[in-house]
């Protein structure tokens, strides 16, 4: 193995998300739901498997790039990252990144993994940018033709919307997103499933086509996040459907400041 391993964590509101990269492609991409008790000995443990899985030893390993938008699981990360690979995180933080420029009025108030999504997006396309992260949140990230970060939209994600419904109603089950073929739904499962994806449907064309009209000139889509690929209807909409979006901002600025 390379001694010049990159390792970067996405950390979210969901999902904790591990990317090892060997300077050429991702090797392995882990996900662990945040949802579940993280702790110390529990993330230690995991980086051991997946160094062990991948017969890497911590020495091979050159940097760790961290995104958090969950600040108390950041410290466990840095503390494991320190005793068990004798390094230091590289923390993506809003107010310092050098890489692009943030036009908004409180740039703390910006998730890193938003910013990480622009690093990458600006290295794909050099033209207005709009970023669909469909996470616990879906947002909508707008990029300007000379790099600016200039807002974000933000709604409740498709998951979210889902469990919502489920936890706050008497009657209503959990269900599996599937795309119906129709939109009158016979059935509980069909009717919130209809409602989801369609509604979902209709929001993103709605927001995609309002942020345009405020961009000045060409305007690329790229989609990311765990959700992107299960409304079929959307993908006309989308230049790109990158899975890996955050990750690969993660390695840029790991790159350009490792």
């Amino acid at each position: 193995m390379s001694n010049k391993l990159r390792l970067v964590i996405d950390i979210g509101n969901s999902n904790l998300v591990i990317g090892l990269n060997n300077n050429k492609e991702w090797i392995k991409i882990y996900r662990i739901n945040t949802k579940s008790e993280i702790n110390y000995w529990s993330f230690e443990k995991k980086i051991k498997k997946i160094l062990g899985e991948n017969n890497i030893t911590p020495s091979e390993i050159y940097s760790v790039t961290v995104s958090s938008v969950v600040p108390s699981m950041t410290d466990i990360i840095k503390l494991v990252i320190n005793d068990f690979l004798y390094k230091e995180i590289l923390l993506l933080v809003p107010e310092t990144n050098n890489m692009v420029n943030i036009k908004i009025d409180d740039i703390s108030e910006i998730g890193s993994d938003l910013v990480a999504n622009a690093i990458a997006a600006r290295s794909i396309y050099k033209s207005n940018i709009i970023v669909v992260d469909f996470g616990t949140a879906l947002t909508f990230t707008s990029i300007s033709n000379k790099g600016d970060i200039l807002g974000v939209s933000i709604v409740p994600g498709i998951k979210t919307s889902i469990n919502s419904l489920y936890k706050n109603t008497a009657k209503l089950p959990k269900v599996s997103l599937k795309e119906p073929l129709n939109v009158i739904g016979k059935n509980t499962t069909a009717s919130i499933q209809s409602g989801i994806t369609f509604g979902f449907s209709g929001l993103v064309k709605e927001i995609l086509a309002k942020t345009k009209k405020e961009l000045d000139g060409e305007t690329k889509v790229i989609a990311t996040g765990g959700m992107a690929k299960k409304i079929s209807s959307l993908k006309v909409y989308f230049n790109d459907i990158i899975p890996t979006l955050t990750l690969d901002g993660l390695l840029l600025f790991s790159k350009k400041n490792n």
